[in-house]
């Protein structure tokens, strides 16, 4: 299955309707679900969502599309915000950042796969938010909005949602039902054995007078995309089966051939990706991107001659053109006046002392380069320094050196292990913070100074067709190579990528570090994995300076793929 997808997507469009239709029978339908902590934003505020992708055919998460996307429209359906959210074993979290220039208004939150554009976009994940941006004036979305008063549609459903949740299995014990202000919370979750799973967990306040009435919920997400039809498939998108999808062009500034041309790919830093693909005979490209390197900044280069007579384009995400009216309306009145001026001078205090109380984000460190793990390494001052780079090579690096060329041009070689002589037939990957060198002379006049560590892979190596005696690996101390080095031929390319994984911040008032900073937190909890395996689980968390009702959210699917939500509330006095 995996050889046959790779193959259709090296010239999908060549691919025969039918076998097409029966890859999707064969992999069956994908829908994502998402938990998010509000449906009612401030500007300057975060919506936390956690993303769970759904195999039908399987009764189990998926792993078919190992990216996800989620967007928030306006109402006319144009994008204002655009994330792209890594998938591992069918899950991804994340969050958005609602910026303060974003307008008043009613959005429709959405998530979806590739994969699933195959089907009407009524499938995807869709559900009505509202931001509030405080600071403006124009507020009249929501004076002219008719319908029934947010407020009274906000008490109806959070009642109705409080009384459709807590009849599952799931059971939610707290030690008291009452706290005082940055007061330790305790709370217990019961859970069955047909009730284990991963869930995720919000605990944030909530307003009878500032509501949006209830959000869709697991049960009713599961109903809707197990009713698609297999039979209605577009059959025009292949799943991000192995990693992101780059897909683009290119082009010649001089009308020079595109096709067949093999083009070189680099983001660079210390866990770099590198990648080598040749265009098609339209001069298309396209190579799944699997990489914990998350940066967005790339760079494109033709490999050979004429480089700089091209240009690479890079195919954005395409416009879902999907416009949802809001299916209840919120609506201002004067008694939310003091409400609205207390949160957003809260949110200002929150963010002014975000320093103090940073989420933190999860690392990687289990980078391997392309070559392995079969090198020498020289880190430079562990030996006498030497003040060039020639230097440097006849003095510490053994089995490497510098020679010209047939045309007289200065390259750097590195020796095989089977070689008996100089002459090794292929030129090296030469490597610089990630970034493919294709010309040596440039390296070998850089400041040697600047140079953290050399490794050397002496292996032949063959990347993208192409063949290297050897791979010289260079890293500098501050990793800054690709700031300073610029060729005309350099494509520099911003990509979507996802964002890393976030520990979010847990406020701990055990050690009384924070005694003096003040705590406005909304947001008391928000946990994207929650593993429950076990009877019992006890979670623990601080509240806020914030009085009034607060509300526990556990939301997600058992092992077996049923869809749980459990509410409970409490207050703080």
């Amino acid at each position: 299955m995996t050889f046959f997808l790779v193959a259709v997507a090296a010239g999908q469009s060549n691919v025969p309707n039918s076998a097409y239709s029966n890859l999707i029978k064969d992999i069956g339908t994908e829908g994502v679900y998402v938990h998010y902590n509000t449906n009612l934003l401030f500007t300057g505020e975060y919506l936390h969502f956690k993303l769970y992708a759904l195999s039908k055919k399987n009764q189990s998460l998926s792993n078919t599309s190992k990216v996800a996307y989620v967007e928030l429209l306006d109402r006319e359906g144009e994008r204002k915000i655009i994330q792209k959210v890594k998938l591992v074993d069918g899950m991804g979290q994340g969050d958005i950042f609602v910026p303060t220039n974003l307008d008043s208004g009613h959005y429709t939150f959405v998530a979806y796969t590739t994969y699933m554009k195959n089907w009407p976009s009524d499938t995807f994940f869709a559900d009505d938010v509202v931001v509030l941006n405080p600071y403006t004036n124009d507020q009249k979305v929501f004076w002219e909005s008719r319908g029934k008063d947010s407020l009274e549609h906000g008490l109806r459903n959070l009642n109705k949602e409080a009384t459709k949740t807590l009849s599952k299995d799931l059971g939610l014990v707290m030690d008291k039902s009452q706290y005082g202000k940055r007061e330790k919370v305790r709370l217990t979750v019961e859970a069955k054995p047909n009730n284990y799973g991963i869930y995720s967990i919000s605990v944030r306040k909530i307003s009878k007078e500032l509501a949006y009435g209830d959000r869709i919920s697991p049960v009713d997400y599961t109903k809707k995309y197990r009713s698609v039809d297999l039979d209605v498939a577009s059959n025009d998108y292949l799943p991000d089966l192995r990693g992101e999808m780059v897909i683009g062009r290119l082009s010649s500034n001089s009308g020079l051939q595109t096709m067949n041309k093999k083009l070189v790919f680099s983001l660079p830093g210390n866990q770099y990706s590198f990648k080598m693909v040749t265009t098609d005979s339209e001069g298309k490209f396209r190579f799944s991107l699997d990489s914990e390197n998350l940066d967005t900044e790339s760079i494109f280069q033709v490999w050979g001659a004429d480089k700089d007579q091209y240009s690479v384009e890079v195919a954005p995400v395409p416009e879902l053109n999907l416009s949802k009216r809001p299916s209840k309306h919120f609506v201002l009145n004067k008694g939310m006046k003091k409400l609205i001026e207390e949160r957003s001078t809260h949110n200002q205090i929150e963010n002014a002392y975000f320093n103090s109380k940073p989420d933190t984000v999860k690392l990687n460190n289990n980078f391997i380069p392309i070559y392995g793990n079969n090198f020498i390494e020289y880190n430079l001052d562990e030996y006498t320094r030497f003040p060039t780079f020639r230097e440097t090579l006849v003095e510490i690096v053994a089995n490497a050196w510098i020679a010209s060329n047939n045309e007289g041009e200065e390259n750097i070689f590195v020796r095989d292990f089977e070689a008996t002589n100089m002459d090794v037939g292929y030129n090296p990957l030469i490597i610089v913070d990630g970034i493919l060198l294709q010309d040596h002379k440039d390296l070998i006049d850089y400041d040697i100074k600047k140079v953290e560590t050399i490794r050397l892979a002496r292996n032949q190596y063959v990347v993208g067709g192409q063949i290297f005696q050897g791979v010289f690996d260079v890293k500098t101390f501050d990793s800054d190579f690709a700031e300073n080095y610029q060729k005309t031929y350099f494509n520099e390319i911003s990509l979507l990528r996802p964002k890393p994984q976030k520990k979010y911040f847990k406020q701990n008032y055990g050690n009384k570090t924070f005694g003096t900073i003040p705590d406005f937190r909304q947001q008391l909890l928000w946990e994207p994995n929650l593993e429950l395996g076990e009877p019992t689980t006890t979670l623990e968390f601080y509240t806020s300076d914030l009085e009034g009702e607060f509300e526990i959210v556990i939301e997600g699917f058992t092992t077996r793929i049923q869809p749980v939500k459990v509410v409970t509330k409490f207050r703080v006095q």
